[in-house]
């Protein structure tokens, strides 16, 4: 409807009776149109302000229209048996029931780790292996140990290496466990030359004469490593002589 179809008179709200449009005040709301107008008429709102308010004769009337609903409904309520009125809804799956102490015992606010909802109790974080204890290694999805280490010049490096060859570094006392995914190798080249020959107080391994170079014990062509266990301080000559014999061999001659 349009403004010019609007009625041009209101009942009020208050005093129930036909009043002309100019008597009411606009509405002022977002959803208020152009005709919308209040409830009260200008008497009832003079009497109001005289603190004499009369009782809404509309609203009194939907109050006991409300009223006599209710009073119907639950008279056929009354008539009709629970059961009937409402049938029990069907279950769709039923959840064994826990404990008081079970719900107690649980930490609120903190969901429940696998590892709790299968028994094996929590996860123990924080705790470091043993650096020797190699049955701590778990190589990744690819079967590789993380190294890392450190060059001559101080720079940090790292590479994946197999899980044997980081076993036989361990062992050997050429790497540390780290975690159980990671170890560290000890030396740089420089540091591991210095180290071999202070051990070895600059002696020749084989001959006994003053040496300054390394020998793998199990050259690294049959499978030996460059780790404190497998290299000693030999001389130019023996080091040159031996070449990839193992010692039993060399020795002999």
């Amino acid at each position: 409807m349009t403004d010019t179809n609007q009625p041009l008179s209101k009942q009020c709200a208050y005093c129930g009776q036909l009043r002309p449009l100019s008597e009411f005040r606009r509405r002022t709301g977002k959803r208020a149109k152009g005709q919308s107008r209040r409830g009260a008429c200008r008497d009832c709102r003079k009497a109001r302000g005289a603190a004499d308010i009369p009782a809404p004769q509309v609203k009194a009337a939907d109050a006991g229209q409300r009223t006599a609903r209710a009073v119907s409904a639950a008279a056929a309520r009354q008539q009709t048996p629970a059961a009937e009125a409402r049938p029990a809804a069907p279950k769709l799956h039923s959840l064994p029931e826990r404990s008081k102490d079970s719900k107690a015992a649980e930490p609120k606010g903190k969901p429940r780790s696998r590892a709790m909802q299968q028994g094996r109790g929590p996860q123990q974080k924080g705790m470091k292996p043993d650096p020797q204890d190699i049955s701590a290694l778990i190589p990744s999805a690819k079967g590789m140990i993380l190294m890392r280490g450190h060059s001559d010049k101080g720079r940090r490096w790292h590479q994946e290496i197999d899980l044997e060859l980081a076993v036989t570094l361990v062992r050997e006392h050429a790497a540390v466990i780290v975690n159980r995914r990671t170890i560290r190798r000890l030396y740089s080249n420089k540091d591991f030359r210095k180290y071999i020959l202070t051990r070895d107080h600059y002696t020749c391994h084989f001959c006994g004469l003053y040496g300054d170079t390394i020998d793998h014990l199990l050259p690294r062509a049959k499978g030996g490593h460059t780790t404190p266990d497998n290299c000693v301080c030999a001389c130019n000559e023996c080091n040159q002589s031996k070449a990839d014999q193992l010692v039993e061999e060399f020795m002999r001659r």
